[in-house]
């Protein structure tokens, strides 16, 4: 009886766990510069989650055909993607209005703790790579190399809504979208700023447009089906260089999150209001004098060294773990 008790409560507080971690992934997704993949593989699900995703194929469609629910169930492992769907879907809904208020309110100190967030991050999988000697140091270098150029590419022509067999390309920008948000250190909002969507699509998210929702969600499934197949069989093949290139994307995007910015260009959003296109990264002094705003200098690196320490306390990075995730 003790021993049912405690396995009923470490179930218990494993779905907690994965609902709250669908949460941050949620969060991290909103923002354009971080990704919800970083948000997995700190926390260590990242392995389960693509086996899991990947456990939609024949096998799981036979058990369906059979009329063996329980057992598709357990072959998706789908007890854990409703608990981490949960948790994103509340994410997603409750705090992109207040996400986009503190983006807008408290900048620096927003982009400080993402900041602080995916360096550590970054730091710990290379800590990880060294200690297994799988650094691949070309594939870093390139990781690195392609993030900031991501994070430096100007904004395409802005999308102010779709009708038609325009919704095509919502799906299709859906499905590139997710396929960027599985990737740790590329982010599948920026991804979707640079093409334009981002800022219809969270203003529409933020009004509960259920039409634009359901049509950008089934892109993301189909990318998500897709793509997930192809990251797991580059782990399971090239494990040292995919984990090198996905640490450079970690550290390149951090040209993206650094918090003193200088807008260059302005456009006009759908409401007619001012918002940033072109940006360029300053030092906090210069920030100062240049835009005659407090660099909250002090302040930032508090926040940093807070998420910093969030990360240290609670992330947990294991590439044997990841790879046998994978390979199982």
């Amino acid at each position: 009886m003790d021993y049912d008790k405690t396995m009923k409560q470490k179930d218990f507080w494993w779905q907690w766990r994965t609902i709250i971690t669908g949460m941050m992934m949620g969060a991290a997704d909103l923002v354009p510069g971080i990704s919800g993949g970083t948000v997995a593989l700190l926390s260590g699900i990242y392995g389960r989650l693509l086996a899991a995703i990947s456990g939609v194929d024949l096998t799981f469609a036979k058990f369906l055909a059979r009329g063996q629910v329980a057992q598709a169930w357990r072959h998706l492992d789908a007890s854990f993607l409703v608990n981490l769907g949960l948790g994103i879907g509340v994410s997603l809904l409750l705090l992109s209005k207040l996400i986009s208020w503190l983006l807008v309110v408290q900048p620096l100190l927003m982009w400080s703790l993402f900041l602080g967030l995916i360096l550590v991050a970054s730091g710990l999988l290379l800590k990880e790579l060294l200690a297994r000697k799988s650094l691949r140091l070309v594939w870093l270098m390139l990781g690195v190399v392609v993030s900031a150029t991501l994070a430096n590419m100007p904004v395409l022509a802005v999308v102010d809504g779709f009708s038609g067999w325009g919704y095509l390309w919502l799906m299709a920008a859906g499905a590139l979208a997710i396929s960027a948000m599985i990737l740790p250190g590329i982010s599948g909002s920026f991804i979707l700023l640079i093409i334009g969507v981002y800022p219809y699509l969270i203003g529409r998210l933020a009004a509960l447009d259920l039409q634009v929702i359901v049509v950008f969600a089934l892109g993301c499934g189909v990318g998500l089906l897709t793509f997930s197949r192809l990251v797991s069989y580059l782990l399971t093949h090239y494990m040292a260089s995919v984990m090198s290139l996905l640490t450079g994307l970690m550290i390149g995007s951090a040209v993206k999150l650094w918090p003193w910015k200088h807008t260059i260009t302005y456009r006009l959003n759908s409401s007619g209001a001012e918002v940033p296109l072109q940006q360029e990264n300053l030092l906090p002094w210069n920030y100062s004098q240049m835009t005659g705003l407090d660099h909250q200098l002090v302040a930032s690196l508090v926040v940093f060294l807070l998420a910093a320490a969030l990360v240290f306390k609670f992330g947990r990075i294991r590439l044997q773990d990841l790879k046998a995730n994978v390979d199982g």
